[in-house]
């Protein structure tokens, strides 16, 4: 906290020793790139694209976590377990896929994949005020999006460019929930011919609407920029972030459980002394990460027709997540690590562990189990761009992309100094190690595409191929002896794309794709159980999409029908589902696991967008229809079986994607500088989860969860005036009328059976929901010197 501090008064001598100059500025600084409604809707795209402004973001309150814009964009449904973001609680979804089959990008840099609990979701290295689009990308029909990922299409985050003069924004938030946040921004103007930069800082807290008294969040974040543009269409930008981010987050429940209560997530509020009770503590649920991310984009524009890209980029992750135990547990002989051999099937033999419970009793042992996480991962992306190669209309794009990368995953257990009072633990007493993995990912991509133009220019097609060699290097020396080395390369991938314009306003366009994704990297982390190379198949789709837009200056509409086919999807399960296991240690994630193919899914849907601006009142809809299904094979065959042992029911709705979603927004602007807006978010009912039985694996049937309608407003007022900085005033009200709702389907039990049925027909012990945030609101205010 010194080090913010230093920075914020630092940043403020400087403001106040530069305010003559500042006031001299042009009123170019305070000018946010403005997306039109051609680029909103993709006009002349061979594929569905869909582009968020800066005034789409800003929309949202100052500071909100930036994904939470995406509830807009057709196709895309995200969900956070609190109005303004969260962690275990982050579920995203474009056109049936999540967000481990999404390609997610920043500035063109792939940030990696966004598991929580070891990935890299990208509003980790994202401050929203400093985004200026986001390009939503809903087919996959690109071939330059850098990610193992892009099942389905992807998303780039594109940041602001420095301003061109000197000047400074502060930008300040407070909410319901205790909500505070601090922002500034330093922005150098030309300093020489083309060479521009900033340099942000932002501090924000709040506590954790379900659990105020143990819960939290608190994050700090810093980003630079640094531009150096050519006079021949050259350049170099090179940016720095870096988040520290600290947080609980929320609980899972049953259907049942939230129906009982809907304002809560179980989790307690205090510490009772008995462990028990004291597993389900809301302070002991979260973690805490570092995350560095930097990168250097360059461009050499040989000719007006020739130009060479060339982007090194470099991410580091350094975190711990934690979680209550109600015992002890202690490896004989005093070395937590200690292995004594490995058998004839290469699994590890250690000393014997010693449990020590008695959970009932007040101040019974207790443990802290933590999970450190490091990652480091790098790569460059390079591309060379030849228009008019093979005659006017001919446009050649050939590129490369390489990455590498180390992640490390560690289970370590400490004793609770006294569980009476607290959860504090002893660092220093490292009773067990359950595990040290270590997965390093290096993959490889190479792709091109001719683009070229018929009929006068009304028909433009993209004929586009992508190849990917992946290689994997594992070992978990506390599991298994072997070094599990493999590789996977894929076919020569097709990427087709066509427009054609009909007239100047309409036009039909349309794609077909084929994708590759390898095996996910949580396949080595996540799984206590060696993988053999030929155990997985690579994670494969193909895709099919076609549209119609009509675009003009006022007005869109867009209309866009879909296919989507995923192959070989691959996910954690029981290692033994025979075995009968506590629902409570599957949902804490105590139990042994390995990695399956759960066989594919096909989701099929149509998209339907539109906006018009009348001057002063302006609308905007999005509506989706979607059928997302698991594959489907005969009754009593052993695919079918296999597809039940893993929390699957063949030819079932697959899970927390609604049938039906629509987006809808109305803005007026009755006086100049001030804005009002009202948004209805509506999502359908869904499939919450496949309830299978223990053991037998029989298909007990598909429980549903009830859709849920969500009401926003905003107020927005700008005041500018020459001679006095540009003031915004912001007032954010979500949930306006305190809908109770579930807000998404946890992917960490969504493949586990349902213990409870052991106890009946109608119980339900296993966690599975996210309960949504109620009303909530954000006051924001910023100023532009």
């Amino acid at each position: 906290m010194k080090t913010s501090v230093w920075l914020v008064s630092t940043a403020a001598c400087a403001l106040l020793s530069a305010a003559p100059a500042m006031a001299q500025g042009t009123s170019a600084e305070t000018l946010d790139e403005v997306v039109v409604t051609a680029e909103r809707f993709g006009s002349g795209l061979t594929r569905a694209v869909f582009t968020l402004g800066a005034e789409d973001i800003q929309a949202r309150p100052l500071g909100a976590e930036i994904t939470q814009a995406l509830v807009k964009a057709p196709g895309v449904q995200v969900s956070t377990g609190d109005a303004r973001g969260g962690s275990f609680s982050f579920e995203i979804y474009m056109r049936g896929l999540t967000d481990e089959q999404i390609g997610l990008t920043l500035d063109g840099i792939p940030t990696g994949d966004s598991r929580f609990n070891g990935g890299s979701p990208p509003q980790r290295f994202i401050e929203s005020s400093n985004v200026s689009r986001i390009t939503v990308s809903q087919s996959a029909g690109d071939i330059g999006a850098p990610s193992r990922f892009a099942l389905g299409g992807f998303i780039d985050f594109v940041t602001d460019a420095p301003r061109p003069d000197f000047g400074a924004t502060v930008e300040a938030g407070a909410g319901s929930f205790d909500f505070r946040r601090i922002y500034g921004r330093v922005d150098s103007g030309e300093i020489a011919p083309g060479l521009a930069g900033y340099f942000t800082y932002s501090h924000q807290q709040n506590d954790v609407w379900a659990g105020r008294q143990s819960r939290g969040s608190e994050r700090e974040h810093y980003e630079l920029k640094v531009v150096k543009d050519f006079a021949n269409g050259s350049f170099l930008k090179a940016r720095v972030s870096y988040n520290d981010q600290t947080d609980n987050d929320f609980n899972i429940v049953t259907k049942g459980e939230f129906e009982a209560d809907p304002k809560s997530d179980r989790a307690l509020d205090v510490i009772t002394g008995i462990p028990a009770r004291d597993i389900d503590f809301g302070g002991a649920l979260g973690g805490w990460r570092k995350d560095w991310m930097a990168y250097l984009k360059g461009r050499l524009q040989v000719s007006d027709d020739i130009s060479l890209d060339v982007n090194p980029y470099y991410q580091t992750l350094d975190g711990e997540s934690f979680r209550y135990q109600d015992r002890q547990r202690v490896l004989t002989g005093g070395d937590p690590r200690a292995v004594s051999s490995y058998n004839a099937n290469g699994g590890a033999v250690r000393p014997t562990l010693t449990t020590i419970r008695n959970s009932n009793a007040v101040g019974g042992p207790a443990d802290m189990r933590v999970t450190p996480r490091e990652r480091e991962r790098y790569g460059l992306t390079s591309e060379l761009k030849v228009n008019n190669l093979f005659g006017r209309g001919h446009d050649l794009r050939v590129g490369a992309w390489w990455e590498g990368g180390d992640s490390t995953e560690r289970r370590n257990f400490y004793p609770i100094l006294n569980s009476a009072q607290s959860t504090a633990y002893d660092r220093s007493r490292l009773n067990y190690v359950e595990y040290e993995r270590t997965a390093s990912v290096e993959t490889l991509m190479l792709y091109a595409q001719d683009q070229f133009r018929l009929l006068d220019d009304r028909l433009k097609i993209d004929l586009g191929v992508t190849w990917y060699d992946v290689s994997y290097d594992a070992k978990s020396p506390l599991e298994y002896r072997a070094n599990v080395k493999f590789s996977q390369s894929s076919d020569v991938n097709p990427k087709l794309g066509a427009t054609y314009q009909l007239t100047p306003e309409l036009e039909m366009f349309g794609g077909y794709a084929k994708n590759f994704a390898g095996i996910p990297e949580d396949a080595f982390l996540g799984s206590t159980a060696v993988i053999n190379p030929g155990d997985l198949d690579a994670v494969q789709t193909e895709n099919l999409d076609a549209g119609l837009r009509y675009v003009k200056p006022n007005m869109a509409l867009s209309v866009q029908a879909y296919n989507v086919e995923l192959k070989n999807n691959v996910g954690i399960v029981p290692r033994d589902p025979t075995e009968t296991l506590d629902p409570q240690e599957v949902v804490r994630g105590n139990v042994a696991t390995k990695a399956a193919n759960i066989a594919g899914v096909r989701t099929r849907g149509v998209e339907l967008t539109g906006f018009y601006d009348f001057g002063m009142i302006d609308l905007y809809g999005s509506w989706t229809k979607q059928d997302a299904e698991h594959d489907d094979p005969a009754r009593g065959s052993a695919q079918r079986l296999a597809l039940a042992s893993v929390g699957v029911i063949g030819g079932a709705g697959v899970r927390d994607i609604p049938e039906t979603s629509f987006y809808g927004q109305a803005g007026i602007e009755p006086i100049d500088g001030l804005r009002l807006e009202a948004s209805v978010r509506h999502v359908g009912e869904r499939v919450g989860g496949h309830i299978i039985a223990p053991t037998t694996f029989g298909e007990v049937g598909v429980e549903k969860i009830d859709g849920y309608t969500l009401t926003g407003l905003s107020a927005t007022y700008d005041l500018k005036r020459a001679g006095v900085p540009d003031l915004r005033i912001q007032f954010n009200v979500d949930n306006l009328f305190d809908e109770r709702y579930i807000g998404a389907v946890s992917s960490s039990t969504a493949t586990q059976p349902e213990f409870g049925l052991t106890s009946g027909p109608s119980v339900r012990t296993l966690d599975r929901y996210f309960v949504g945030a109620p009303r909530t609101y954000t006051f924001s205010v910023r100023a532009r010197f």
